[in-house]
């Protein structure tokens, strides 16, 4: 096997491992602050060992620190409301939302980046709000649906969960962009991953403090838990991470992104494997998820061809 389609394999591998996190989620039973903070404090010790054993220092300067707190707490606010998402509604409900992550970076890129809308890329990002009110309006087969009230205005718990979802995807993409920056400036990127994981830790232990809570009790104490967990920050979180960061050097940005949509599809499937009734959706949720990630796609193969241009 070529060193290419090695390249190609171990992406694919990442992509599905990210997939499964969802599913993970589902499984683990504490709530997704906890589950969050049980996450990044592992991700931060395996990635720290990590650039130990690689001689690797964690030396940044003082203003960096400080954006770099700030994508780490866009990080930790992304996966708290990913997970609460799942929690909420299902799998393939949260993944239908977060996989706008694409499309939010192209809205939001103009904006963080000082740059020109793209006409373009509002076209899409308004056929996938076509998708959304799909798979929001659809009727789900699964027998986990609820009817919830908040203020008079009623709602599933499904629909809840993809809004929670969509808010979480601009979250990601916000993160994406600004993270960016910092690792075109840093010649190690995972230090800046480092830094970021360890500070998402530190921003949900301040918050826990702040609230008047014990810290002590977001620890997991289950050992199903521990086993998922452990799972979830090394082999999901601090091995994806450092890996991709390599890939990144190899491959185009534009292999990345086509791989990296895959990701709603694997975890989609994983979930109806693993939970079968809970995770059944009609037709036309699927129907919407084809238009949300057709348009995304469709975003990247037109990038490509205006820089190769």
């Amino acid at each position: 096997m070529n060193s290419f389609a090695k390249d190609q394999l171990n992406l694919h591998f990442i992509v599905f491992i990210w997939g499964f996190t969802a599913i993970l989620g589902k499984f683990i039973s504490i709530d997704a602050l906890s589950l969050v903070f049980n996450r990044t404090a592992l991700t931060s010790v395996a990635i720290a060992c990590y650039l130990i054993y690689r001689k690797r220092g964690f030396t940044a300067n003082a203003k960096d620190l400080v954006f770099m707190w700030l994508c780490g707490l866009l990080i930790a606010v992304h996966w708290i409301t990913f997970f609460g998402a799942i929690k909420i509604s299902n799998v393939s409900i949260t993944l239908a939302g977060v996989s706008t992550g694409a499309l939010w970076s192209s809205l939001l890129n103009p904006i963080l980046s000082k740059t020109k809308f793209d006409i373009t890329e509002i076209i899409l990002g308004l056929l996938v709000i076509v998708g959304i009110g799909i798979v929001f309006y659809e009727k789900p087969n699964s027998v986990d649906i609820k009817q919830l009230h908040y203020y008079g205005i009623e709602i599933t718990n499904f629909q809840l969960g993809l809004v929670i979802a969509l808010f979480s995807a601009m979250l990601s993409a916000s993160f994406s962009i600004l993270n960016k920056q910092l690792v075109e400036r840093y010649p190690k990127p995972v230090q800046v991953t480092f830094w970021e994981i360890t500070f998402a830790f530190l921003s949900i232990l301040m918050f826990d403090v702040i609230r008047g809570n014990n810290p002590m009790n977001l620890w997991a104490s289950n050992q199903n838990d521990y086993l998922f967990i452990g799972v979830l920050a090394l082999l999901c979180t601090a091995y994806p991470f450092i890996k991709s960061v390599e890939l990144l050097k190899r491959l185009s940005p534009f292999s990345v992104m086509l791989a990296i949509n895959l990701e709603p599809v694997y975890g989609i499937i994983l979930a109806a494997l693993f939970f079968g009734a809970s995770e059944s959706m009609s037709t036309q949720f699927y129907l919407g998820v084809i238009i949300i990630l057709a348009t995304v796609i469709a975003n990247g193969i037109i990038k490509a061809n205006k820089r190769k241009r």
